[in-house]
């Protein structure tokens, strides 16, 4: 017998124009997602006070699907844009983002698979070498502004895959959430082009090899195709994907790395030169043909500036905005070193190594061949790596160079504006050497100026995505050195060198870097996803308009005892006249695993439930026992909430024989206590946690959730029901009002009474 023993805990009114869309418990902790119209996300706690809120991405971009990671430490969201974000739930901050193919997201599902691989994993992975490297912030290089890579995403125990359905009728399953290891293409795998619309639903069983999908067919019309979808390769292959997944976020960590590295790089040397270069470029010649290179190396040659050059150095540069400056750019250059020394050299030295597992898994050919991961591409990846690493060397030395001219100049010209200036010159700059001279020589004839225009440096030249225009001489290349000196290099062959290019720069060769790393991964999701097979489908046509087949109520559950595996499917047959819902139970045991029953329940007069015609207004699984369903009474305001036995509903369960389903009605097992009336409460939406035993049900204008526990004892359910209701009365109603709700007790007392 099924009680629905509840007790109303809260009431809350939400503020705002935004309507409430989506709302979801955590099945481990007391935290519910909920999203609104506005593409906003709020995580709330069981008192609903506000943890933390997720800013819409962007105007028109909706929340369609949200799934909690199966620990409740990742929430992972999906927008109509086709972005999928992870955020962190403890810090409410955005740990990972990215699109499959640009298709809006439809559904999320995220499970864990039942068997521990971890532990045989480790025996073919190489140990870690050194902590990732912090991740940089940007905007600012201090040491404290540093972020830890991505604490959110720490590996499982358990090899977890969240499953993708698109718009465009295709599936992704990401392991960990990171890791894309499988696509399944429903279009070519039901053998129509296109016939396969939105998905709807996507949920696995205990070990991934099956799924059980809910798709819309693209004709315009009303009928949604149910299939499952035998997916064996991932079963097979657990401790290879695994594996694989491990090294894919190590390397995409590193790679997150190396990337906001470069942005600090980038600023870093923006910040050492664009108040020196602001000044420099207002500065006009005398004559409109001689540039401030030219006039500088005149007085560097001759001694004499020009009075135009004169009234510039000590009128607008002045030896202490010039010392000002040197300071500044002195300590631009040591926070790039600093950069490449202690993140970008230390990151990729440890990307090298993963990819150097990566390449050695990939040559157990019996492995993982079958996974589409191919030697060659790990070795091309490999390479770059190793090709990004003598460019980063090549930088180095750039900044070693670019220090000494600059400050060699600057020491230079801040003695001529003191001279100028008619200012005492300090005895230890009051004398310079040959070799100082033909350095400023130098420098103002190669590097202070490009096409026209002042550079102070060649480094800027190394972060643009573009050929250098200078190119460093091989006497001074460090790659070009070594191999120089080692004669025996030159023996190997092309494929076993890193193969540095003299004319790129560095963003070039991290950008070569990334393409090589996506391909080694590329080919692994639609190498698993050719060995699916498509076991069952089957259409079922319900009463609502094409373009309102995703307001149809969906809810599912995995069952994974040891006698009783399982997945189900309950689906609502309407979106706002439903009478009834569909229950579908695809058995997971191999004896009987391509067995599908499934029935239609109906809701008709019942003696124990209210007058009056009942609509579904939602419906879910509460856990492995109980189906909850809510009720709406045509030409009332109450709304029903029904806990239906899962044991007796799955005995009228039959077999699907071509198409045709038993219809049975369901009024025959609700029982007096199985059934709660909410009175002037038009309820639409359910959400529920059978962990935490609480459930949440939203008004019908989504403007007020009443929050429920959840399998209370009946006599504390009845004492506490009539003292919040007469708390209610003696705050908010008259003594006439107060009568009518002496009333509300009675119907309360019979509803909850055994």
């Amino acid at each position: 017998m099924v009680s629905c023993m509840m007790r109303q805990s809260d009431e809350k009114h939400i503020l705002g124009t935004a309507s409430t869309e989506i709302l979801l418990w955590s099945s481990r902790r007391d935290l519910i997602a909920v999203s609104n119209s506005s593409g906003e996300v709020f995580l709330r706690r069981l008192s609903w006070s506000k943890v933390w809120k997720l800013s819409k991405r962007g105007d028109g971009v909706k929340v369609t699907a949200i799934v909690w990671r199966p620990d409740s430490v990742i929430l992972a969201v999906g927008y109509s844009s086709g972005h999928v974000v992870l955020v962190d739930v403890e810090s409410g901050e955005v740990v990972h983002t990215f699109n499959p193919c640009e298709e809006p997201i439809t559904a999320l599902s995220w499970e864990n698979c039942s068997t521990s691989v971890k532990e045989e994993v480790e025996n073919f992975l190489l140990p870690e070498l050194l902590p990732q490297p912090l991740k940089v912030n940007s905007s600012k290089l201090d040491a404290g502004s540093a972020l830890d890579g991505d604490k959110g995403l720490k590996h499982e125990e358990l090899l977890s895959i969240l499953w993708i359905g698109l718009k465009n009728g295709l599936v992704y399953g990401f392991a960990f959430g990171l890791f894309p290891c499988c696509l399944l293409k429903l279009s070519e795998m039901s053998g129509g082009s296109n016939s396969i619309g939105p998905v709807r639903s996507v949920f696995p069983n205990g070990d991934h090899s099956q799924l059980c999908l809910l798709v819309d067919v693209r004709a315009g019309s009303s009928e949604v195709l149910l299939m499952t979808v035998e997916t064996p390769l991932i079963t097979h292959c657990l401790k290879e994907l695994y594996g694989l997944g491990f090294l894919y976020r190590q390397i995409t960590g590193l790679m997150d790395c190396l990337i906001s590295a470069q942005k600090a790089l980038q600023e870093a040397w923006e910040d050492a030169l664009v108040d020196l270069e602001s000044k420099m470029v207002r500065y006009e010649s005398n004559d409109g043909k001689s540039s401030l290179s030219v006039d500088l190396m005149e007085l560097l040659m001759f001694g004499h500036a020009g009075i135009k050059l004169e009234k510039f150095l000590v009128t607008d540069l002045t030896d202490k905005g010039l010392k000002r400056i040197g300071q500044a750019v002195e300590l631009s250059y040591s926070n790039m070193q600093k950069l490449l020394i202690k993140h970008i050299v230390c990151a990729n030295y440890q990307l090298s190594h993963y990819l150097t597992q990566l390449c050695g898994l990939a040559k157990q050919e019996d492995r993982f061949s079958c996974l589409g991961l191919q030697v060659n591409s790990c070795l091309a990846a490999y390479r770059a790596a190793g090709s990004f690493t003598a460019k980063t060397a090549e930088l180095q030395q750039v900044i070693d160079g670019s220090v000494k001219y600059l400050k060699t100049f600057f020491r230079w010209l801040y003695v001529t504006i003191l001279r100028l200036s008619d200012e005492p010159i300090p005895p230890e700059l009051a004398t310079s050497t040959q070799q100082d001279v033909r350095f400023i020589a130098n420098f103002l004839a190669k590097d202070f100026e490009t096409d026209g225009q002042v550079r102070l440096d060649r480094i800027g030249q190394y972060l643009r995505n573009e050929p250098l225009t200078f190119v460093a001489s091989s006497k001074t290349r460090p790659w070009d050195m070594l191999i120089e000196a080692c004669p025996s290099i030159a023996n190997l062959q092309d494929s076993d060198l890193f193969q540095p290019r003299a004319e790129r720069s560095l963003a070039q060769e991290f950008a070569h870097l990334e393409h090589q790393v996506k391909a080694s991964f590329e080919a692994i999701p639609s190498a698993v996803g050719q060995t699916a097979s498509l076991p069952f489908i089957i259409d079922l046509t319900l009463d609502c308009p094409s373009d309102s087949l995703d307001k149809i109520r969906i809810t599912t559950r995995s069952i994974n005892q040891p006698k009783d595996r399982c997945n189900l499917l309950g689906l609502t047959n309407s979106t706002t006249q439903s009478t009834g819902f569909y229950l579908f139970e695809f058995a997971s045991e191999k004896e009987r695993k391509n067995l599908t029953r499934a029935a239609f329940f109906s809701f008709g007069k019942c003696d124990h439930l209210p007058p009056g015609e009942y609509k579904i207004a939602d419906l879910q699984f509460y856990n492995n026992e109980i189906m909850s369903v809510l009720l709406s009474i045509e030409r009332s305001t109450n709304s029903i909430f029904v806990q239906l036995s899962l044991c007796l509903l799955r005995e009228h369960l039959a077999p699907v024989v071509q198409g045709n389903l038993r219809s049975v009605d369901v009024n025959t097992f609700i029982e007096a206590s199985s059934f709660r009336v909410l009175n002037d409460f038009q309820a639409t939406t359910l959400g529920l946690s059978s962990s935490r035993k609480v459930a949440a049900i939203f008004s019908s204008s989504k403007r007020k959730v009443r929050i429920f526990d959840m399998e209370v004892e009946e006599e504390e359910d009845v004492e506490d029901e009539d003292q919040d209701i007469e708390d209610v009365s003696d705050l908010s109603h008259d003594i006439s009002k107060d009568v009518g709700n002496q009333k509300d007790i009675s119907d309360v007392d019979m509803a909850v009474s055994p």
